[in-house]
C-alpha cells in the first residue's frame, strides 16, 4: 500500500506544472462541493425542522386561542388558556422563535376579525408576554427588530406602550421613525401629533400620505392649531401642516399661508399655492404678484397663473393677457392661456391683433381654444 501512494507521489511530482494545476482545480472544486452539498442538506433539514415545529405548535395553539377568541370566559379560564399556551412553546433552545410562531398566528386572526374577538385577543397577547417582548426588541440593536416591534404594537392596539413609541418619532433610522410616526397616530390620535412639533428628520410624501390616511380614522377636525407646524423649520412638516389645513379648511390661518407663499422651499411654496386655490382664498392674489415677479423658477410661475386662472377677475385676466404677448416661454404661456379658458374668457383669447403674438404664442392659443383639449 505504501509503495503504491509513493508511485502516485512520484507520478505527480513527474507531471507537467500545467496538468499539476488542472489535478488541484479538479479537486478543490470536488472539495468545494462537498462543502456545499454538506451546507444545502444541513440548511434543508434545519428548514424543514422549524416547519415541522412551527406546524406542530400552531396544531397545540391555535385551538386554544380559538377557544379564548370564540367564547366568553373568565380571568381564571383565561389564565388556564394562557398556561396551556405557554406550555405548548416552552423550550430552551426555541422559545424566542416559537413566541414569534405565537405573535404571528395573533396578528393573523386580529386582522381578520373584529369586535369582542379583537379585544380578547389583544388580552391575550398581553398576558401571553407578546407585548413584553416586543418592547425588549425595541432595545436591540437591529432596526427591523425595531420596526417590526412597533408595528405589530400599534397592530395589537397596544396604547399603554404610546410613551416607548413616541421615544423613536425622529430616530435617525428612516424604518423605524416611519413606523414610529404612524404608531403614534394610530394609538394616540390628535394628542400624539405633538411629535410633529419638534421634528427635525424629513418626511417623505408617502410618509404624509400615511399618517393623514390615519389621521382621516379619528377625529382629525380636532386638530384645532397647526400654527406650530406652518411654523416649523422643517419643510416636511411644513408642507403636512398645508396638506391639514386644506383638509380642516383653516382659514384662521390665512397669515401664516401668505407668508409661506415667499418660502425658500419651492416645494413649500407650490404646496402654499395649491392651498390657496383649494381653499379658493382670493385674498392672496396681491402676494401671488409678487411671487410670480420674484421667482425664477418657471414651475413657481406657473403655480401662479394656474392660481389667478382660478382664483382671479378682471385686473388677472389683463394680466394673463399679457402674459401671452410678453412671454417666450412655452410652459408660461401655455398655462397662461388655459388660464384664461379655465376663467371662460375665450373672447380674450380670440381678441388679439394681427401680429400682436409671436407665431409661438399663436400656436399656443389655438392650440387652447380646440374644444377637443
Amino acid at each position: 500500500m505504501r509503495s503504491t501512494f509513493v508511485e502516485i507521489y512520484y507520478f505527480l511530482l513527474a507531471l507537467e506544472p500545467r496538468y499539476k494545476i488542472v489535478l488541484f482545480m479538479i479537486l478543490a472544486l470536488l472539495i468545494t462541493g462537498v462543502i456545499m452539498l454538506t451546507i444545502v442538506l444541513r440548511e434543508r433539514s434545519r428548514k424543514n425542522g422549524n416547519e415541522a415545529r412551527e406546524r406542530r405548535i400552531k396544531r397545540m395553539v391555535e385551538s386554544i386561542i380559538q377557544e379564548v377568541v370564540f367564547t366568553d370566559q373568565d380571568s381564571s379560564e383565561l389564565k388556564d388558556a394562557v398556561k396551556k399556551i405557554q406550555r405548548a412553546i416552552d423550550s430552551p433552545l426555541y422559545r424566542r422563535s416559537n413566541m414569534a410562531i405565537l405573535n404571528d398566528l395573533l396578528l393573523y386572526y386580529h386582522r381578520n376579525l373584529g369586535g369582542e374577538a379583537f379585544i380578547r385577543i389583544e388580552n391575550l397577547y398581553r398576558e401571553v408576554g407578546l407585548k413584553q417582548m416586543a418592547l425588549e426588541s425595541l432595545r436591540s440593536d437591529d432596526w427591523h427588530l425595531k420596526a417590526k416591534a412597533i408595528n405589530d404594537l400599534s397592530t395589537m392596539r397596544m396604547g399603554e406602550t404610546l410613551f416607548e413609541i413616541l421615544q423613536y418619532t425622529d430616530d435617525p433610522d428612516q424604518n423605524i421613525r416611519y413606523e414610529a410616526q404612524y404608531a403614534a397616530v394610530k394609538l394616540g390620535g390628535k394628542k400624539a401629533m405633538k411629535f410633529l412639533d419638534d421634528l427635525e428628520t424629513p418626511m417623505s410624501e408617502w410618509q404624509q400620505i400615511r399618517l393623514l390616511d390615519q389621521a382621516l380614522k379619528f377625529e382629525y377636525e380636532l386638530i384645532d392649531n397647526i400654527g406650530p407646524w406652518l411654523k416649523s423649520k422643517n419643510d416636511s412638516v411644513v408642507i403636512f401642516a398645508l396638506i391639514l389645513m386644506r383638509h380642516l379648511n383653516q382659514y384662521h390661518e390665512r397669515n401664516e399661508l401668505r407668508k409661506l407663499l415667499y418660502h425658500r422651499n419651492e416645494r413649500v411654496q407650490e404646496k402654499a399655492i395649491e392651498t390657496a386655490i383649494e381653499l379658493a382664498y382670493g385674498e392672496c392674489l396681491e402676494n401671488l404678484y409678487e411671487v410670480f415677479e420674484l421667482t425664477k423658477n418657471p414651475r413657481i410661475k406657473t403655480r401662479v397663473l394656474r392660481a389667478m386662472g382660478e382664483l382671479g377677475g378682471a385686473e388677472e385676466v389683463g394680466f394673463l393677457r399679457e402674459t401671452i404677448s410678453s412671454s417666450k416661454e412655452y410652459d408660461i404661456l401655455l398655462e397662461a392661456a388655459k388660464s384664461l379658458k379655465r376663467m371662460g374668457r375665450h373672447d380674450v383669447l380670440r381678441g388679439y391683433q394681427e401680429k400682436e403674438l409671436s407665431e409661438k404664442s399663436e400656436n399656443i392659443v389655438k392650440h387652447v381654444l380646440d374644444d377637443r383639449i
